[in-house]
């Protein structure tokens, strides 16, 4: 099973690589107090923290190995939200004045577990890529109210 989305956003693809490889860019607009290593080399680790998310107020945390980043090309992770470690690739192609950032994740098993988290994961990076597009075009940040 795997995951497909691709969003255009009308900010230049240096823009958007450094909000997604950054922790204070993932909290601007997604997580609370995400905590991300990079190395020269493109390679690190990555922990997405989120605090009393949701209607049951969870503190939520996950994370893994940061696998490659390309400047203003490409950044791709690993992390658990299923029975497994699951890739999520960012890719960044300029376009026109903005960025085609599509996303891929790869790796869920057809495990009951794995394919309702895989569904649920399918709907979130839909909104999370416009909750993105809305902070980097606009500057609007939304997560706070977002948050059922």
């Amino acid at each position: 099973m795997q995951i497909h989305h691709q969003t255009y956003i009308k900010v230049n693809p240096e823009k958007v690589y450094q909000t997604l490889t950054t922790a204070e860019g993932w909290n601007a607009w997604f997580t609370d107090h995400t905590v991300l290593y990079l190395n020269e080399n493109g390679e690190g680790k990555i922990t997405f923290r989120w605090s009393n998310y949701g209607a049951k107020k969870e503190n939520i945390e996950d994370g893994g190995d940061i696998l490659t980043a390309i400047q203003n090309k490409l950044f791709v992770f690993q992390w658990s939200p299923g029975d497994g470690k699951t890739t999520v690739k960012f890719e960044l192609k300029p376009v026109k004045e903005g960025t085609l950032l599509l996303l891929e994740e790869t790796g869920y098993t057809a495990s009951n577990k794995d394919l309702s988290v895989c569904i649920g994961c399918a709907a979130g990076w839909g909104e999370a890529l416009t909750l993105l597009k809305m902070y980097l075009e606009y500057g609007i940040v939304c997560k706070d109210d977002y948050r059922f």
